[in-house]
């Protein structure tokens, strides 16, 4: 039982660290999907580009703010 209490505390000691950068992973996303997206003519519909850069782009954050943090 104890080591089940363990993993729950760890869990949740993740999702504080988690939701305590969540403005700092979006500010870092949205920095780095600019500076992908900006000669880019037309990124107000929503294309397979913009979705990959996107998504790219948050996993580089997370990337970043994981060795940061860590």
């Amino acid at each position: 039982m104890g080591e089940m209490r363990r993993a729950i505390d760890r869990e949740v000691e993740d999702r504080r660290k988690t939701d305590r950068f969540a403005s700092t992973l979006v500010i870092a996303a949205a920095i780095i999907a600019a500076v992908r997206l900006a000669r880019d003519q037309d990124i107000s519909r929503s294309t397979p580009r913009l979705t990959s850069v996107v998504a790219d782009s948050i996993g580089l954050a997370r990337m970043i703010l994981g060795k940061v943090v860590r």
